[in-house]
């Protein structure tokens, strides 16, 4: 099972483009310490042939076009993404599926939460009924479920377990209006398995707390892919740019008492790498007193075009 990083950066920030932060601002610079990043997603695929996305981000058609196993062709319309799975409902993760409407035999996966929000407050679906037939499938964090063609090559298939994460639901949510209750789940993480070789990868590009379920699930995983949003609990309020710390946004910080790094250093994972990183964090930075801590632990920090194999 190959798994290609399509993009490292969190989103709910200004793009680097209209960005003051410092990373940004070096990023622009050329400084090669600092790198410009593409949205948060994967590409995921059993037998490098039927593609599956990660989240749909505002700039995937650059990520597609990043990494020619996605492009389309030979045929006209023929594409080898064959779908998209979707840990939540935000913004900078499903706004990409209206640049994905020419796709017209994508398999949506998501949570029922998902799947009410983008026909309701985010109408995806209804907006685009129009121009493609999209397959929807909903993620049952009750059990592990086949993702891929069905048939006798199970080998070819990926089997997705869904962890839940976080109540948290999207800004835009109207409560007023939706059939939602405070207690529903709105943000999972999913482990990968791959039935050939045994192992599997856990992505979980939000990470609120580390539950019962979460910690048995990143145990058991081989390759580590995890929130690395924020370094520090207070870095955005110090920046004037909120009020609201990591956690109150529904992320654990990487340093500090209590977090991710100190958590997770012990884990018996091959590979532990943060995804999902916002600009400012200290982390992009290479050389950085925190990276180089961060790395001394055992830790990576993913890049745009990140390969991995599991």
């Amino acid at each position: 099972m190959r798994i290609r990083v399509l993009g490292t950066a969190a989103g709910g920030g200004f793009p680097q483009w209209n960005c003051a932060c410092i990373n940004c601002r070096e990023a622009r610079k050329g400084n090669e310490a600092f790198r410009p990043l593409l949205q948060s997603s994967l590409a995921i695929s059993a037998n490098e042939r039927d593609w599956y996305l990660i989240n749909a981000g505002p700039d995937v058609h650059q990520q597609i076009e990043s990494y020619p196993a996605l492009h389309a062709g030979p045929g006209i319309r023929e594409t080898p993404i064959a779908g998209v799975i979707l840990t939540d409902a935000e913004l900078d993760h499903t706004i990409g599926l209206l640049s994905l409407r020419e796709g017209s035999c994508l398999t949506i996966y998501g949570t029922e939460n998902v799947r009410k929000t983008l026909h309701s407050s985010f109408p995806v679906f209804p907006m685009l009924q129009s121009y493609c037939s999209w397959q929807w499938k909903s993620l049952d964090p009750e059990c592990l479920q086949q993702i891929g063609p069905s048939g006798e090559n199970n080998e070819e298939t990926i089997i997705v377990e869904t962890v839940p994460v976080s109540r948290k639901p999207p800004l835009y949510t109207k409560w007023k209006n939706e059939e939602f209750t405070l207690t529903d789940i709105w943000e999972v993480g999913l482990v990968f398995h791959n039935k050939k070789t045994g192992k599997c990868l856990a992505y979980f590009p939000t990470l609120e707390e580390i539950t019962t379920s979460v910690e048995e699930s990143l145990m058991k995983a081989d390759i580590l892919m995890i929130d690395g949003t924020f370094w520090a609990e207070d870095e955005l309020v110090q920046m004037g740019a909120t009020e609201r710390d990591a956690r109150n946004m529904g992320h654990l910080p990487i340093g500090g008492s209590g977090g991710t790094a100190e958590k997770l250093a012990a884990f018996p994972a091959e590979r532990k790498i943060l995804i999902h990183i916002n600009n400012s964090n200290p982390v992009l930075k290479i050389g950085s007193n925190e990276r180089n801590a961060l790395e001394g632990m055992g830790f990576e920090v993913a890049f745009d075009g990140m390969e991995v194999e599991v």
